[in-house]
């Protein structure tokens, strides 16, 4: 940031006089051009003066974005962050707060403050259609389950922030109700949410040894009630909140209620081996076991063979 620019301390007593002596006999008041000089010359040492909170929020969030360097982001999108940031900052009215900024595999995330006091937080995603389906599995659920969504645009989103925020390891029977509260029924609110077909499509494309077990599911699929799902419903995005629990960072899906069991099923460990686990959250929510079971067999099978392609 450019150095402020301020009267020489030596200086600005000498040419306030003289301005006023100047005015006192009727002559122009206009600084000299020694006085101008002056003027322009920075107090000493004035890059040593910390740089505001929120300046140094934004730079931190270039910085960590190049470090790294979320999905889909472009040398433009980088470029650009801090103008969008100022941008969202202004339009929005939050401030940001000096805290650490996080970059993840998907974005970046600034805690701030609206111009009401309220604490929140403000996401930013080069990967627009990524964001497009969080969002919109957040506002099918509002009002319930999930963290609330105060503003939002193509690439942004800004929540309101978890209180305390702790992540939560919840028990067979609490993740069971978490997961029926959240297994709506798709409506206009959720018109962006990603078709779990197509993530198997993309997994069946990218390690082809999955074909026949993706390609069973899919039959196995239709006709089945589809459901807004999460998608990822780990402990770190299960946050206390109030007294209660609100979901983060879903990855936004429309589709079988099995493959958010045994997602959960498989991220939730409570001491039993994963099958034990997915039967066990199938028949607390009521669902087919059968199917929740091949969807986490898709799932072992797709992380042991990832490492391999």
């Amino acid at each position: 940031m450019a150095a402020e620019t301020r009267p020489s301390a030596a200086c600005a007593p000498r040419a306030v006089k003289s301005r006023r002596s100047r005015r006192a006999i009727g002559l122009a008041t206009s600084a000299t051009p020694a006085a101008e000089s002056h003027a322009r010359k920075p107090a000493p040492l004035a890059w040593l003066r910390p740089k505001p909170a929120h300046a140094r929020a934004i730079e931190a969030a270039v910085r960590r974005s190049r470090e790294r360097r979320p999905a889909g982001a472009s040398e433009e999108w980088l470029s650009r962050l801090a103008e969008l940031i100022e941008a969202l900052c202004e339009d929005w009215r939050i401030s940001l707060n000096d805290e650490k900024v996080r970059a993840g595999a998907v974005g970046i995330v600034l805690c701030c403050h609206t111009d009401s006091g309220r604490e929140a937080v403000l996401k930013l995603c080069a990967d627009r259609e990524r964001l497009r389906a969080e969002t919109s599995a957040l506002l099918t659920w509002m009002g319930g389950p999930a963290i609330e969504v105060l503003a939002h645009r193509p690439g942004a989103l800004l929540l309101v922030r978890a209180q305390p925020g702790t992540r939560s390891q919840l028990a067979p029977s609490q993740l069971a109700l978490l997961l029926n509260a959240l297994h709506r029924p798709a409506t206009a609110a959720g018109a962006d949410l990603r078709d779990w077909r197509a993530s198997i499509a993309a997994a069946i494309a990218q390690l082809p040894p999955l074909s026949p077990l993706g390609r069973e599911l899919l039959r196995e699929g239709k006709g089945r009630p589809l459901r807004t799902l999460h998608g990822d419903l780990q402990p770190a995005n299960i946050l206390k909140h109030r007294g209660t629990h609100a979901v983060i960072d879903p990855i936004g899906l429309v589709g079988p209620r099995e493959l958010d069991v045994a997602s959960a099923a498989l991220y939730n460990n409570w001491g039993e081996e994963s099958a034990a686990r997915i039967t066990r959250l199938a028949k607390l929510t009521g669902t087919d076991s059968a199917f929740a079971l091949r969807f986490g067999q898709l799932s072992a099978m797709y992380t042991a063979l990832a490492q391999r392609y």
